[in-house]
This record gives structure tokens, sequence and C-alpha cells, in this order.
């Protein structure tokens, strides 16, 4: 073959992985509970679906009706799991069926289809205190975690998979006279495991401390998400298309839904260890608490300044940056300033226990010796304690001075901080400083593109990954991928598009420091009280 020759080939298999990638036709696969295909579905009138960073999406999609599909549909029992996996080039993901209508306008008779991302599964487990013992008997009131957040996460969630999966303490559903019904251990890992890589002595994630009970797992996992820069990510695993995902700790024979919390756009550390979090753990909280000491002092635009000048405008390098200017290829592109709300925080609501003994104690002293001096000898309050409790120090209230004078006295002036605890309680305090940030002035920003402009998912970009966006500044904002929007109709083909940042506050400076610390104390406490 010619140099020419060579070239054109290459010039003509780029043009068609480009074509490939950029309008995407779905392969569009129905299963049934078990997860065999039922059918290919190559007919679909319009598909549309939204994957979410660490989120359970949505999908919606048009179906002729026939025969064929009407067995699928209504030819099943009504609580039978009606899985759907859409195909893309190098991108694949998982729905759940949870609502489906027959429909006839005039002459033309459809099905319209709604499904949930795979991640949903999570909002449907409980985090027990003790996952392998009965519901009736849990000895220990709370599941503590302690360690890299990584692991701590995927090992309580491992625990009550094979609680709800093997089962422990139930009789096992499907057919019963098939010995692989009985087979706890197989069932114990199926049809939802979790990724065994890079956990515990591998796991370079920053460490934090938890403690669950009965929670939710989806909000139990993105608390800790949130403030270790983790995200929830799951793959859909069908051994007779896909390459086995971890060979190394077990080959897998049957489709499996694999959940994992990985840290993208970060450094692995120093020996690629368990160490290696511990550490980061350490800097990062005394950096954060610097940021807290720095904000209110420096203002908005200062601390902006300083965060830029000890890290860089780029302070996790992104694996790509899109621009946003008159000739730039971004569709979409959004800035807002939001202005500031309340400039004054109440929170609070109970009195400490020892300030509400100690009332309790002097108004009984004082009514006994009023008692003995009008001849009611032991007049105490009895019933009436409650009149005495929470009273004194039971609610806390700051204002924002500067944000005051900045506002004016038309300003909106006051908002609550919900909390149950004492007015001066780390909760408190924690819940007014949060408070704070979420009614101050800011500016948020998020851009939409087209995909292959020029970057393109399941090749150069995958949900979750950190891109540099450029503002009409010229200084570039690193933002995660939040959204991948497929659309494929009549109208519009195989169409992505890329949400780049979310329109919201980011996280205030010392929420990192004061929200481990906050869950280190509640874990301390319910440990040695055993709550």
């Amino acid at each position: 073959m010619s140099v020419r020759d060579a070239f054109a080939t290459l010039t003509h298999d780029e043009a068609a992985e480009r074509e490939e990638y950029r309008n995407p036709r779905p392969h569009i696969e129905l299963r049934t509970k078990d997860m065999k295909v039922w059918s290919i579905v190559g007919d679909h009138q319009e598909l549309k679906f939204t994957d979410k960073r660490s989120q359970a999406g949505g999908l919606t999609m048009v179906l002729p009706f026939d025969d064929y599909y009407e067995a699928y549909f209504d030819g099943q029992p009504k609580a039978t799991v009606r899985p759907i996996v859409v195909r893309l080039p190098g991108y694949t993901t998982l729905w759940f069926i949870t609502k489906f209508t027959r429909r006839r306008k005039g002459l033309k008779r459809y099905y319209e289809v709604e499904a949930v991302g795979a991640l949903e599964h999570l909002n449907w487990i409980r985090l027990y205190p003790c996952p392998w013992f009965l519901p009736e008997f849990q000895p220990i009131k709370f599941w503590f975690g302690l360690g890299p957040s990584a692991s701590m996460c995927a090992l309580a969630l491992a625990a009550n998979l094979i609680r709800l999966q093997a089962p422990l303490w139930s009789i096992p559903t499907g057919n019963l006279f098939k010995l692989e019904t009985w087979n706890l251990v197989r069932n114990a890992f199926h049809p939802i495991m979790v990724n065994p890589r890079n956990k515990f002595l591998g796991d370079t994630t920053k460490w934090d401390s938890a403690s669950w009970r009965m929670d939710n797992a989806m909000e139990a996992f993105t608390e800790v998400c949130l403030a270790n820069d983790l995200q929830i990510t799951y793959q859909f695993f069908d051994p007779d298309v896909d390459p086995q995902p971890f060979p190394e700790f077990v080959t897998l024979t049957e489709p499996k839904l694999i959940i994992d919390f990985v840290e993208k756009g970060r450094p692995a550390g120093w020996t690629g260890t368990i160490i290696d979090g511990f550490f980061r753990t350490g800097l990062e909280v005394a950096g954060d608490f610097l940021g807290w000491i720095l904000y209110p002092i420096l203002g908005d635009d200062g601390y902006q300044k300083y965060v830029d000048t000890i890290e860089g405008t780029i302070a996790n390098k992104p694996i790509a940056i899109y621009g946003t200017g008159k000739y730039a290829p971004a569709d979409e592109f959004e800035q807002t300033t939001h202005t500031a709300m309340a400039s004054r925080v109440t929170a609070g609501g109970k009195s400490p226990e020892w300030l509400n003994t100690a009332m309790v104690t002097g108004a009984n002293l004082l009514l006994g010796a009023l008692g003995a001096a009008i001849g009611l000898p032991g007049l105490a309050l009895g019933i009436f304690d409650g009149l005495v409790k929470d009273t004194v120090m039971a609610f806390h209230s700051t204002e924002d001075l500067q944000r005051a004078n900045e506002a004016g006295p038309w300003r909106f002036k006051e908002t609550f901080a919900e909390s149950s605890t004492t007015g001066l309680s780390l909760n408190t305090v924690a819940g007014m400083k949060t408070a704070h940030w979420a009614t101050r002035p800011y500016i948020s920003h998020s851009i939409s593109v087209q995909n292959g402009s020029p970057y393109f998912i399941g090749k150069d970009l995958h949900l979750g990954d950190l891109v540099g966006v450029q503002m009409p500044s010229g200084k570039v904002e690193v933002e995660f991928l939040e959204e991948i929007t497929y659309e494929d109709s009549r109208n519009v083909r195989g169409k992505l598009t890329l949400q780049i940042g979310r329109p919201d506050a980011e996280r205030e400076p010392g929420s990192i420091a004061l929200g481990k610390i906050r869950r280190f104390s509640t874990w301390l406490t319910r440990a040695a009280l055993s709550e």
C-alpha cells in the first residue's frame, strides 16, 4: 500500500468514526425479568434519555402498538420488572420501566414508555445496623463506617446486598426445586454487586466517618460522595458482549449490575495505598478551615483571588476545555447572578441537657424555699418542669454585617436553619453556616454543547469527567460533566447534548472540614454511648 493509499484509508476511517460517534444510532434491547433479551427494538418512534452524575436519570420512548409489544407489556404480570438496555458507541446504559401507557389518537396506536436509571436501586435499599441479623434482632444500634470513603460506602452496600439477595433470613425467590435457587453464595452477588477493585488497602480516596441506622442508601452515600469528590457509577455487564470487568477477582457468567464509588480528576497520591487518602484528608481539612477563616475577611472576590493564587485557575486538570465565545462550539451558555436573600440566620431548638437539669433544679429550689416561707413545704415544679426546659441557650442567631450593609435596610431579613439540637452545638453551627452560604449572593454558570464539538462521548469523555469551561473573561473554570442527554426521533437523529456544570451554588468554604468533624463527632458519640 502506498503512502497516499494509507493516508486515504486513515482519513476514511476517521471520517467513519466521527460519523458513528457524532450521530450514533441506538441499539435498544427489551429484556425479561431474568435479563434475557426479549427483542431488539428497531422501530421506535421516539427515544430520549438523560443520564445524570451520581443520580438515577430518566428515559422516555414511544413504540408502535402491535401484538409483539403487547405481549411484552400487557402479556406479563403487572409487577414484572422490564429492563431496557441502550447501547451507543462506547456508552451503555441500563433502564427499568416504571410506567407504560397504551394510547390511541385517531388511527394511531402506540405505547408511551417511561423508565428510570439503574442507580434507582440505591433508593430502595436501607442500611441496616446489623445486616447479618434478623430485622427483629439488631444488637447494635448503628452501622459504623470509618476509613477511605469509597471502601466505607462499598462495604455497607455489599453487606446489605448480601442481606437482600442471598437472602439470609427468608425463603429465596425463584424455582425452589432448582439447586441454584438455594446457592446463597451465588445469590448474594446477583444481580447487583460492588466493584471490588481499588478497595481497602488499595483505596486512595479521602477518609471519612459515618453512622447509619436504616438510612436510605442513595441519600447516605450521596452525602459522603459530595464531601469527598466521589461519583456513584454503575456498569451493566453482559457476558455475551462485554469484557470481564475484574478478571483478577472473579469471572462473571451472568448479567450483572456493578456499582462503584470512584474519584475522578484527582491524583491517586504518593504511594497508591490507603495511606494516601488519610494524608489527603488531613491536608484538605486544614486547607478548608483556612478558607473558613479567610472568607469572612477577604469577601467573595478576595477569597476567589486567594484560591486562584494558591491553586491556579485550573485547580484540577481537566481533560477537555470548551470555549464560550462567539465562535465557540457551545450551543448555550448561562451565567446567572443571584442576589442575597437573608442576612441573619437563627438556629437551634433545645437547651443543653445539663442546662435543662440546672434550670429545673434551680426552679425547684426556689419553689421549695417559697413554699417553706408560706407554709407549703415540698413545693416543686412536678409535671410543669417543661415550663423551664429549653428556654436558655436553646437558640442562637448571627448576622452577616457585611451583607446587611451591602443590601441596605430593605433587605430580606432572616432565615431559620433547621436543627433539632442545642443552640450552641456543632450541628447548629454547621447548619447556620450552610444557611448563610445558601442565602448569599453568587454567580453560577452552565453550558450545553453538541457531541463531537470537538469531543465525543464514549471515546473522549465520560459522565463525571472534569471539563474546563472558558469564561468570557478568559478564565477557565473546571466543572464536572453532569448530564448526558440523548435523543433519537423522526425529527432528531442521534443527538447527544452534554451538560457541563450546574446552575447552582458551589460548596461553601469550611463545609468539608466542618461536615467531616460533625460526622466524626456523631460517630464517636454513638459508638461511645451506643445510642
